[in-house]
């Protein structure tokens, strides 16, 4: 019983991150106005998060790894929740942005320290553990837009971040009373130059793709591309420290797996095709199709509840499919949903009429959900399959792809809109050349761990 308590307290933790990753769009407008700020500086709230998230996270990884889940899992509630309260007495819009920031800290914690704890609770079932996990995310997508609107409605945007700290105070409780002390942990050195270098390569990186997005013009052009060439230098600094660091952040033979670089390359490209890209799927429903403010947030809605309940599905087989053919068949469905996207291939299947094209988008939306119900649970367990004596490790590196991934995508597609003539014909590029990537990527997931389908013992050997 212990046990599926403490996989409930990591499935709840998860939920509060998911949710508190999409719940902040729909206070978007109400704190930018009561704050006396500008969309461009209230739009660092997000921003400043998903740096947070993408900086924290391979590092949060390692040191669930190194010092134990327990530790790290409460170091990431109790930031968490003392932030949320923080961002709830935000006076400005310049303290809410730094308070996101911490909040974005303790929330990138949650996963690589969630998904190690299902995996040390549930050895024998690792796979439908980590990837039921994977499917709370679809849940929190749901749940974060519609909860958010109801209370910013009938109470305060603040509210949407004091809703944390009961439920984080409660989180602490438990893991307190029922999540042991990991066995046999000793503490390592801590490579802090690492941390340094990987901290400001990332952050460098993200405020370059930022800036790209933001403000595409030449100067900004010039300063990223600055920021970006400063980020791969310090990046190639971090590399040489790995190698000689007697407590490495990110194991070097992982890099010389081709197992290791497809996962991450597929990755990379899943964080462009299903998180950066379908955030403007509510820009591109007002903007050329002309839906209502309120039915462009509803579309996203059967994307999420495919993606909720394929993914739990998909959680269930893995160990009997394995995990290349659902990574396969999700990729070519996904490429395929997201050409289907494209305005003219909509509006022809559509038929033009208003109705039409609310009913062909939903059942678009709801093929896409499945298609990455079907590869978030699969890719999951497949990188962790590379070394899963360190889950925690694998877990954030692999969503800190994901986050570069999406990341470049927002600036990519940004750029791309703002030189197109109008709406129709730069979404008709994006949704073209995004649904292409997928597809071309099939190749690369038979580079990667095919699945469990026999005793762990037979698993492809561990870097």
């Amino acid at each position: 019983m212990r046990k599926y308590l403490v996989f409930f307290i990591a499935g709840v933790s998860i939920l509060m991150y998911a949710i508190d990753a999409t719940v902040i769009s729909v206070a978007f407008p109400n704190f930018t106005k009561e704050l006396h700020a500008s969309v461009l500086l209230s739009a660092w709230t997000i921003s400043i998060y998903f740096i947070a998230v993408t900086m924290t996270m391979p590092l949060a990884g390692n040191l669930s790894d190194s010092f134990g889940r327990k530790k790290v899992f409460l170091f990431s509630l109790l930031v968490f929740t003392g932030s949320s309260l923080a961002c709830g007495f935000a006076s400005s819009i310049y303290a809410l942005i730094a308070f996101r920031f911490f909040q974005g800290i303790g929330g990138a914690c949650f996963l690589p320290t969630a998904s190690g704890i299902a995996s040390d609770f549930f050895p024998e079932s690792r796979e439908t553990a980590i990837g039921l996990l994977s499917s709370i995310f679809g849940v929190g997508f749901v749940v974060g837009p519609n909860l958010g609107g109801w209370i910013v409605s009938q109470y305060s945007w603040r509210y949407v971040f004091y809703i944390n700290v009961p439920i984080g105070a409660a989180l602490i409780c438990l893991t307190m009373m029922l999540l042991k002390k990991s066995k046999n942990i000793t503490r390592p050195r801590v490579d802090f130059i690492g941390i340094g270098l990987m901290s400001s390569s990332l952050l460098l990186l993200l405020l370059g793709l930022n800036l790209v997005g933001e403000r595409p013009s030449a100067v900004s052009m010039i300063l990223a591309g600055i920021l970006v060439f400063i980020s791969f230098f310090l990046g190639i600094c971090f590399l040489k420290q790995e190698k000689r660091a007697h407590a490495p952040i990110i194991d070097t033979k992982l890099l010389e797996s081709r197992a290791f670089v497809a996962a991450n390359v597929s990755n990379l490209i899943v964080g462009m095709t299903s998180m950066g890209l379908f955030s403007f799927i509510p820009l591109y429903a007002i903007s050329v199709h002309k839906f209502s403010t309120l039915m462009s947030g509803m579309i996203l809605t059967p994307r999420s509840l495919a993606m909720t309940v394929t993914s739990a599905a998909t959680s269930f087989l893995l160990r009997r499919l394995g995990y290349r053919w659902p990574m396969v068949i999700g990729f070519i469905t996904m490429g395929l949903g997201i050409i289907l996207l494209t305005p003219g291939l909509l509006l022809t299947s559509a038929g033009g009429a208003l109705g039409g094209v609310i009913g062909t988008f939903s059942i678009i939306m709801f093929l896409n959900g499945i298609s990455a119900g079907m590869v978030f649970p699969s890719a999951n367990n497949a990188c962790i399959e590379l070394m899963p004596e360190k889950v925690g490790t694998i877990v954030g590196l692999r969503n800190m792809f994901r986050n570069i991934g999406g990341a470049l995508a927002i600036s990519l597609i940004t750029f791309v809109l703002h030189l197109s003539p109008d709406a129709f014909t730069g979404f008709m590029i994006v949704f073209i050349s995004f649904g292409i990537m997928p597809l071309v990527a099939v190749p690369l997931l038979f580079l990667m761990p095919a699945g469990a389908r026999s005793p762990r013992s037979r698993i492809p050997r561990q870097l």
